[in-house]
């Protein structure tokens, strides 16, 4: 049944430039859509969806798989590479093979980067770390540089060339080096209990979404004439970074996620891997 509500949607939205060829068209009033658009980081629209306070929202590809009961996956869209990544790196002041044993600080902005980095450390490489959760600006501001730390985002775009660290990891390229699969980072998901509230928009929402996603890959150039007020790369480093980053979810990008689900069972991180339940609008299929 349609809804007869004239509320708009809310949509979540990553307050990073790695979502910026999804938004850009959306917040520009480029492409017309029904949505309210909500910001944070990662972790935040992770514990908005789970409390019900977005209908849509870009994830973690972990928070999809800790609570498949909630969400069904919207086709085609994520936020993925196929190598090199640029903005989830670890940087280190030694070679990563000699971390064994050390702490290492991790961004608390992002649960699904955490977790890429213990499985390549410890199932790749056979390493046992310590983590330690916490910001790694403040950590440097306040003089006591940790080893070696997890960046993400555009924290990770601006810390990539700091002198303290001259190893940098690159999580996304290790990954495919290491599997040969794509790794998806973020995924956008639609609350199961919306679905009979929303009906009657759902469509225009999906409409919205791959219109932009379109526009977006097609208008790189002023994606990052937009991005570079920001101040954070030059214009030839975004448009190296936009490049890098990969937005669809075809059949490669789903046997990475599966494949990364299947390294969280064997770290208890969850309890089984999730049938990927891809949303549309005549039936959810898998």
């Amino acid at each position: 049944m349609g809804s007869s509500s004239s509320e708009p949607l809310r949509l979540g939205k990553i307050g990073y430039l790695n979502v910026l060829p999804i938004y850009y068209p959306l917040e520009a009033g480029i492409v017309s859509h029904p949505f309210t658009i909500i910001s944070g980081v990662p972790a935040y629209l992770n514990r908005l969806m789970a409390q019900g306070q977005l209908e849509l929202s870009v994830v973690s590809s972990i928070e999809y798989a800790r609570y498949p009961e909630r969400y069904l996956i919207l086709p085609d869209l994520s936020i993925s590479c196929r190598g090199a990544v640029r903005s989830v790196l670890l940087l280190s002041q030694t070679p990563v093979d000699q971390l064994s044993g050390q702490t290492i600080l991790v961004s608390s902005q992002s649960h699904t980067s955490v977790a890429l980095l213990k499985i390549l450390l410890a199932t790749h490489l056979g390493m046992e770390a310590v983590f330690r959760h916490g910001s790694c600006t403040e950590a440097l501001a306040d003089g006591e540089p940790p080893a070696a730390m997890l960046t993400i985002g555009d924290e990770a775009l601006r810390l990539r060339e700091h002198p303290r660290y001259p190893y940098r990891w690159d999580l996304g390229e290790a990954w495919h080096a290491w599997t040969g699969l794509p790794f998806v980072f973020a995924l956008w998901v639609i609350q199961r209990q919306a679905f009979e509230r929303w009906n009657g928009v759902l469509g225009e929402a999906m409409e919205a979404l791959m219109l932009a996603k379109e526009w977006g890959r097609s208008h790189l150039d002023e994606v990052c004439r937009h991005a570079l007020k920001e101040g954070i790369l030059n214009l030839p480093q975004l448009q190296d970074y936009y490049q890098c980053l990969k937005y669809d979810l075809n059949g490669d990008e789903k046997l990475g996620m599966e494949r990364f689900y299947q390294h969280l069972v064997s770290l208890s991180e969850i309890s089984r891997v999730p049938p990927l339940q891809i949303f549309s609008s005549l039936a959810c299929v898998a």
